[in-house]
């Protein structure tokens, strides 16, 4: 027999289907227009800008290197170990990606391939918001933010794996010496 001064009430149970915790993404109305507009359009042109740049590089198909053409100094973990960091090839992957070569991407880096894919959904989303004046969201009980970070870290150390695995199978380690 229980207590009814102790018990805890019964739990709603959600309509067949439905998570107890709600919708994946949330859409609402846009409540401070010139805010989310100015939020939304910085997004969208970072988004462009991100793409356009890798547009503009030609990807190297050793699956790395293509940094060097923005100005960038070469992998100093490459030329200190011969081996490669676990974010190169990131660029190359954005390079090959925007000229859809994605098995390309692929090999240069499977995460820079993922990355540049959640650039083309994020801009996306923020020209959905701009033209519709709805906010869509991410649920963030259903996805706490620690695990998309935690999910973020082990998808560029699966393609650094990735990568050396390759390499090593190949004879194409050490790289840089």
């Amino acid at each position: 027999m229980t207590n009814p001064e102790t018990s805890s009430p019964p739990i709603a149970m959600p309509a067949t289907g439905a998570h107890p915790l709600g919708p994946l993404l949330l859409q609402t109305p846009v409540v401070r227009k010139t805010r989310t507009i100015v939020i939304c359009m910085a997004i969208l042109v970072g988004c462009v800008a991100l793409l356009a740049t890798a547009a503009t590089i030609s990807p190297e198909h050793a699956g790395l290197g293509s940094h060097r053409q923005l100005g960038l100094p070469a992998c100093s973990v490459i030329t200190l170990t011969g081996y490669p960091c676990p974010t190169c090839g990131m660029t190359t992957a954005f390079a090959f990606a925007v000229r859809g070569k994605f098995l390309s991407a692929f090999d240069a880096h499977p995460g820079g391939l993922c990355f540049a894919l959640g650039v083309v959904v994020t801009g996306v989303v923020a020209l959905a918001v701009l033209i519709t004046g709805k906010i869509w969201s991410v649920n963030w009980y259903r996805i706490p933010p620690a695990r998309v970070a935690l999910g973020s870290v082990l998808l560029v150390l699966g393609g650094w794996a990735y990568k050396l695995a390759i390499g090593l199978a190949t004879g194409t380690l050490p790289m840089g010496n």
